[in-house]
């Protein structure tokens, strides 16, 4: 497994990992996943994900049928990750949200998700950037990106 660079680049990937990428070509990089499920999120079999975890990375990628079957979704949950410079695992929410004023993230959304299966957890997303920071007992533990949209339907591939 190669080690791949830490800085998350909003709409494009991580370092070599660049969203729109085959399955194939992420192994290339990464090499097998320490885990894999492909998941149905529609009603019936035909929207699937398929879901990879590299568990000494704090690295999970998934890979979106619909688009056919290239990289969509890139989440980290390692404070050696760095967005703009900073390392952002591990803040609670206002640290966060001053962090991201720092770093001039202004169309941030405040969302409680907790559920049966999940209390204290707190969405706080950018729709501008793609990104979603997943807290937990007002913890980030996950940052979640993927690529930009040119409209609601078009996904913009980075070169």
């Amino acid at each position: 497994m190669e080690k791949i660079q830490v800085e998350i680049v909003p709409g494009v990937g991580l370092g070599k990992l660049k969203f729109g990428m085959s399955r194939d070509e992420v192994k290339a990089i990464l090499g097998e996943p320490d885990h894999q499920e492909i998941t149905s999120y529609g009603d019936d079999d035909s929207d699937q994900s398929d879901a990879w975890e590299y568990h000494p990375l704090r690295l999970d990628l998934s890979f979106e049928e619909a688009e056919d079957w290239r990289l969509t979704i890139l989440s980290v949950s390692s404070e050696d990750y760095m967005f703009k410079g900073s390392s952002l695992i591990g803040l609670n929410q206002e640290e966060l949200m001053e962090e991201l004023d720092v770093l001039r993230v202004k169309d941030l959304e405040i969302e409680d998700m907790s559920s049966e299966d999940h209390p204290d957890q707190t969405l706080i997303s950018s729709e501008a950037l793609g990104m979603n920071f997943w807290l937990h007992k007002d913890i980030l533990e996950e940052i979640q990106w993927g690529p930009l949209f040119a409209d609601e339907n078009t996904i913009k591939w980075p070169e």
